[in-house]
């Protein structure tokens, strides 16, 4: 459908009317299109869809991207905020999410202060909102947050930490200090999050430190890591590929077979 202001009416009036099913079909078609037209409307949705939390957080994915091209978010600023203590955790973790626009520094105190939040989901949307607002003070003290946090709290901060995209090289330093540093537990995350950073030789060098490791959950993980990579970027692993065709781990080893044949395809 095109972005005509019928349409984008159109849309609108079927909200209230659809079911789950056709919601999660019209999202997507707001967030960039309606601007300051869709900011109530998807507010509404935010806030009384608790009982659908795909719905819910799609929602609050697109009200924050209309909200970053409002001309004046600042009341919906404001409701969003206050809904930060709704007593039902998918809405409070749906209006943290919404908050998270690059530049809406303004609602970084009130993140801030429901980081501690009860339920382990808001805590972990009210991390991403943060690290997408941008904000340089909110970087620095996640980076302390990660020696002294809870479990859950490190985990969710180094899966966002990447969205700080002007600090790429700190953010890629503090991965690497991350995987010696932190409970090895923490291992498999770091890696997840190495794939939304650009590749560079301290990541193949992260990658072919971790293939040797015993436990298979992290070789799993690299692995996953290499197949989203054109096959010349693995190039250079290819001697601990082929040495992990006898891995233990049958996962591990079908996940080799399926690189090395893709890099045959690619040298034909």
């Amino acid at each position: 459908m095109d972005e005509t202001p019928g349409s984008i009416t159109i849309l609108i009036d079927a909200l209230p009317h659809a079911d789950a099913s056709l919601k999660l079909k019209i999202l997507p078609l707001l967030g960039a299109a309606g601007k300051d037209r869709v900011l109530w409307p998807l507010f509404h949705l935010v806030t009384t869809s608790a009982g659908d939390e795909a719905v819910c957080r799609l929602a609050a994915v697109q009200l924050g991207l209309a909200a970053s091209l409002s001309e004046d978010p600042e009341e919906l600023n404001t409701a969003l905020i206050e809904n930060l203590n709704h007593p039902e955790t998918t809405v409070r973790g749906a209006c943290a999410l919404a908050l998270g626009w690059e530049g809406n520094h303004r609602a970084v105190p009130a993140l801030m202060d429901h980081l501690q939040d009860p339920d382990i989901d808001v805590q972990a949307a009210v991390i991403a909102a943060l690290s997408s607002v941008g904000d340089p003070h909110v970087f620095d003290f996640f980076t302390k947050r990660l020696k002294s946090g809870s479990i859950e709290e490190r985990r969710s901060i180094l899966l966002n930490l990447w969205r700080f995209g002007e600090k790429f090289f700190r953010v890629e330093s503090i991965y690497l200090n991350c995987l010696d540093d932190l409970s090895p537990e923490l291992v498999p995350d770091i890696l997840s999050a190495l794939t939304m950073i650009p590749y560079s030789p301290t990541v193949l060098s992260i990658y072919r430190r971790m293939l040797t490791k015993k436990d298979p959950v992290i070789r799993r993980q690299v692995l996953e890591n290499l197949e989203a990579l054109d096959p010349t970027e693995y190039e250079p692993l290819q001697e601990i590929l082929h040495g992990l065709l006898d891995d233990n781990d049958p996962r591990v080893r079908q996940s080799v077979i399926r690189l090395l044949r893709e890099n045959q395809s690619t040298l034909r």
